[in-house]
């Protein structure tokens, strides 16, 4: 996996995604004792030639991989995906038929979330109508699949059971090397690898650093338009709204005598690259590149603002959480839940995904490197991030810091009491101090002239540099929309 590669999401083509729309109709037509499709022959009872005699049971799939050399979960002709891997496993192994191979409509597949290029899971799910005779489906499957990639367990299902649509929350976990919040390493990075490490092994992640890191991720918990933590969505759209359950820091932990902190949100669906935006943008405010009140400003402008986007190393999904489908259905087949494979999950988890995230830092220095040319110390970045506030003052926002961070949930005995009102004097201290930081930055980007982005400044979407100017050319806006169902990361 190539650390400053374009994420690029791989996208499927439309049939797949219309194909799936059908497919529970479609499914319903199916035979009750084969599912196949038969030759019409006049009802001669023939099977096509590739079919399978047994009957179609709707099942879900949990399972895990390591997203490196793959151009994403969504199955995409011409490259190589997660999707195409394993559907191609389970016809290996017989649960569907090569009559059906190739045609996601006629099994109903489903995916519970959509992770990019380089991301790993430990916890996705798909759902799809397979054959389940003879015994044995799950490990010829697995031996059918290459290394790094497992399924951990088939559950039977209810007939209408989609995997994404019926997911309520999807958990994500980004591993961070505790090094990385050390403001020196980007510096020192620039002077060499050598300098960069002999700076880290001087820091000390303490319990302050850590509560530190966790005020600062509980900012985004709660519904924010997250328009500026994604690409290609504007303010406007409905979808750049999002809500995060929780989003926490963990003790510090150690992977081959590297020490890491897991950064663990939990939300009811994600952006394209939006949790890497969140991990960036807080590595910057933590490391003191930004400030909380930057963090905030992007949460509530609907002006752009040039939040930097963390490397895919170090996020991958971990879990897909069905809670009102194991409400209502957990009775008939079971709950929904990847609990039950906790031990094979974790052996997954130590064995292959934290092991790839030390070695590929070791070997190709991936977080290094992008403190180092995106972070940049702070200096590019707080330049951008001034000219958007002034561009926000300029066309008279009014932004509210209060409704972002720790709020009161609403009493249930006092009918006059506001849902998630923040504290009166703490509130007011937070919107006088976040006040003045506005007009600072502004005063700053009127000192320098400035009184927008630069296009220059929109290359913190990438988790690489800007290239070399060669044409004094401005860059288009994003104007395309990523469709409603884009998961990200």
């Amino acid at each position: 996996m190539a650390a400053a590669a374009a994420d690029a999401d791989a996208r499927a083509p439309v049939a797949d995604d219309a194909a799936a729309a059908l497919a529970p109709e479609r499914a319903s037509r199916e035979d009750d004792d084969g599912g196949d499709a038969r030759v019409a022959d006049g009802g001669g009872g023939d099977r096509a030639p590739g079919s399978n005699p047994n009957k179609k049971r709707k099942v879900a799939l949990s399972f895990a991989y390591v997203g490196a050399g793959y151009a994403g979960m969504q199955r995409n002709p011409g490259v190589v995906t997660i999707e195409g891997e394993l559907e191609a496993a389970i016809v290996k192994a017989g649960g569907i038929s090569d009559a059906n191979a190739g045609d996601f409509g006629k099994v109903a597949w489903t995916r519970a979330a959509r992770t990019d290029k380089g991301v790993s899971a430990v916890g996705q799910v798909i759902a799809c109508r397979m054959v389940l005779e003879p015994e044995g489906m799950l490990e010829r499957i697995n031996e059918a699949l290459p290394e790094k990639f497992e399924v951990f367990g088939i559950d039977r299902v209810t007939g209408g059971f989609n995997a994404k649509t019926m997911c309520d929350r999807r958990r994500y976990e980004y591993v961070i090397p505790t090094w990385a919040f050390d403001p020196s390493v980007g510096k020192a990075a620039s002077a060499g690898v050598d300098a960069a490490v002999s700076a880290s092994e001087t820091f000390v992640f303490t319990e302050e650093t850590r509560a530190r890191v966790d005020a600062v991720l509980k900012n985004y918990c709660g519904t924010h338009n997250f328009h500026n933590y994604t690409v290609k969505v504007k303010p406007t759209d409905p979808q750049a709204k999002r809500y995060i359950l929780s989003f926490d820091c963990s003790e510090p932990f150690e992977v081959d005598g590297e020490q890491f902190v897991r950064c663990t949100v939990l939300g009811q669906s994600f952006m394209l690259h939006q949790i890497r935006k969140l991990i960036g943008t807080m590595l910057a405010v933590v490391r003191g590149e930004l400030t909380e009140d930057d963090q905030k400003f992007a949460l509530l402008t609907s002006q752009f603002a040039p939040t930097p986007m963390a490397p895919e190393l170090g996020l991958f999904l971990c879990e897909c959480i069905y809670k009102a489908y194991n409400d209502k259905f957990g009775a008939v087949h079971g709950a929904m839940e990847l609990s039950k494979y906790h031990d094979k999950v974790e052996a997954f988890k130590h064995k292959f995904v934290y092991t790839h995230i030390v070695n590929q830092e070791r070997e190709e220095h991936t977080m290094r490197d992008w403190l180092r040319d995106v972070l940049q110390g702070g200096k590019h970045l707080r330049t951008a991030f001034d000219a958007s506030i002034a561009s926000s003052i300029t066309a008279g926002e009014t932004l509210d810091a209060s409704r972002v961070g720790v709020r009161q949930k609403k009493r249930k005995n006092n009918a006059s009491s506001a849902a998630e009102t923040p504290d009166a004097p703490g509130a007011a201290a937070a919107g006088s101090s976040f006040t003045a930081s506005m007009a600072a930055a502004a005063e700053r980007a009127k000192v320098r002239r400035v009184t927008e982005p630069s296009a220059d400044d929109r290359y913190h979407n990438n988790s690489r540099p800007p290239p070399a100017k060669s044409v004094n050319k401005e860059a288009p806006k994003p104007t395309t929309m990523i469709p409603l169902d884009e998961y990200s990361d």
